[in-house]
């Protein structure tokens, strides 16, 4: 069955290496041409050092780079065209075109035959996204070092561990998409929709929420203290002492604190003594509130969410498994 399993698929598994090989001949010329610049730009050394003022360093390497920022979305559509092109074509395509049929009257069960195809193809697809994660991650670590973005969208979809998640539940949607509607277009079409519509929900709606938001607050016209640990802000408002809302952001209107400092703006015109509104901003008790989820919980996230995506990805093979055995 591993021989048959290989035969069938070759073409596929080749292109994948192919595909990984391409990715690779990139992604390690470039990455060592990135590191090498982020440490001659003095950013490296910079962002090392704190307390240092590192923009020019920074708008330096920025400039340089700012142009790779197209290959985001297309690394991040790569899980998709593999349940796509791998995934939906393995039980619609036999089904299909009768070949199932043959397949199972020659000693091979169903379970056997949909069982072993899936393992394989699903342990080709965990070793291919790893070691294409990990090549990600070593390319990319200047510019979230140099950004502090860890978790901004794209960037923690494409590091670490999560990727093999999506490429594994990529793959069991086109597998169950094949299964179910046993046309192969459709089903790459369901498989697309499928996976999107999971990684919208679990992107913006779950993965805030998994572990809770921490809160802080600092003095408007003073530092962060949580700067440069690399947490993900999901909000920010400004506030008064009591903690009303005055502002959505970190965004400081002179108008609005004008009831609370009378003379601020005499004449109903905006305040020209920067000093007064800052003054104002203090007797008041003008802060900034933020919540977020620190930066140390970044390897938190990630299990959960590789969790999650593998856990979809067992049960949508299951359920395939399952409903192989009542074909006709």
């Amino acid at each position: 069955m591993t021989w048959l399993t290989w035969r069938q698929h070759r073409l596929q598994l080749l292109a994948g290496a192919a595909v990984l090989a391409v990715l690779a001949a990139f992604l390690i010329p470039s990455g060592l041409t990135i590191a090498s610049l982020f440490r001659s730009s003095g950013l490296a050394g910079c962002l090392a050092a704190a307390g240092q003022d590192c923009e020019s360093a920074q708008r330096l390497f920025d400039s340089r780079y700012s142009n790779l920022q197209f290959l985001i979305p297309l690394f991040l559509v790569l899980p998709v065209l593999l349940g796509v092109f791998w995934g939906a074509p393995l039980v619609a395509r036999e089904v299909e075109q009768g070949t199932h049929r043959l397949a199972w009257t020659q000693g091979v069960g169903r379970v056997r035959w949909a069982t072993t195809k899936m393992a394989a193809l699903a342990a080709v697809t965990a070793a291919g996204f790893g070691l294409f994660a990990w090549l990600l991650s070593w390319w990319s670590r200047p510019f979230v070092t140099s950004s502090d973005g860890r978790f901004s969208y794209g960037i923690f979809d494409l590091r670490g561990i999560v990727p093999v998640g999506y490429a594994l539940l990529a793959l069991a949607a086109g597998v169950a998409a094949g299964a179910l509607i046993r046309r192969t277009v459709p089903a790459m079409l369901a498989t697309f929709a499928v996976f999107a519509a999971v990684r919208l929900v679990v992107e913006l709606w779950l993965r805030p929420h998994f572990a809770r938001p921490a809160t802080m607050a600092y003095p408007f016209f003073g530092t962060s203290p949580r700067a440069g640990l690399g947490d993900w802000i999901l909000s920010t408002n400004t506030v008064d002492r009591a903690g009303h809302v005055l502002a959505t952001g970190e965004r400081l209107d002179p108008f609005m604190l004008a009831g609370s400092c009378p003379g601020l703006a005499p004449g109903g015109g905006p305040p020209s003594d920067k000093n007064s509104v800052v003054e104002c901003a203090q007797r008041i008790g003008l802060q900034v509130q933020v919540t977020y989820q620190p930066g140390n919980r970044y390897w938190l996230f990630q299990g959960i969410e590789t969790g999650i995506f593998v856990a979809l990805a067992l049960a949508l093979l299951g359920f395939s498994v399952w409903w192989v055995r009542r074909l006709s």
